[in-house]
């Protein structure tokens, strides 16, 4: 009996471990003429990589629904590498979009969260502001973060978040929305008084 109720426990336990994994499909999407032959993808927050011989799209297990990054490198290509802000299991596509290889001093990688939020309501927006998990967006050549925003984020709770210089069409739109949603919220909430603070804007905003 003792057994027969450990190998049930055990069972239970096992299909629950796998009720809870996310199956994400990796697409390539590659807008030049040449071959994909040797790349590497990586899980960053599982420190997982994988060897990429062909641009054919696979299938990764991630533990549980959540956030994660993704990253994809290749001597022969930039890769843009597009995701949603969180995984689960009807959003759960990951595109790799390779391009012609350009220097850039970032190394020639770019990821993007494809769906990142930008339709938050106010509730939203201030529970955001709570996590400490709400930003501006501004793409440059450098990781630095002016002082000026430092000192918003301690008076506001809104910080910045600087991206690669490189940046293209759907990252330009979702980056501006991202932009115009906080500055419509800071505006209704104080006014016009706190653009001040900010000498250098965030794009989308005069």
């Amino acid at each position: 009996m003792r057994k027969l109720i450990l190998t049930l426990t055990l069972a239970l336990f096992t299909s629950m471990t796998f009720a809870t994994e996310i199956v994400a499909t990796v697409v390539f999407e590659n807008l030049t003429e040449k071959e994909l032959k040797s790349g590497e993808f990586t899980i960053i927050d599982l420190n997982k990589r994988i060897e990429v011989s062909k641009a054919e799209n696979f299938k990764i297990t991630l533990p549980e629904k959540g956030k994660y990054q993704f990253s994809f490198v290749s001597d022969d290509f930039t890769a843009y590498t597009f995701y949603p802000t969180r995984i689960n299991k009807r959003k759960n596509t990951i595109t790799v979009r390779l391009m012609e290889k350009t220097e850039f001093k970032n190394g020639g990688i770019y990821s993007f969260p494809m769906n990142l939020e930008t339709d938050l309501t106010d509730e939203q927006i201030e529970q955001r502001i709570e996590d400490g998990s709400l930003n501006f967006i501004i793409h440059g050549i450098d990781s630095s973060i002016p002082k000026e925003y430092v000192e918003f984020k301690e008076k506001y709770g809104i910080g910045l978040r600087k991206e690669n210089c490189v940046i293209d069409p759907l990252s330009f739109k979702k980056t501006t929305e991202n932009n115009q949603m906080i500055f419509a919220f800071l505006n209704k909430k104080y006014g016009t008084e706190w653009q001040v603070e900010l000498k250098t804007k965030p794009l989308g905003i005069k």
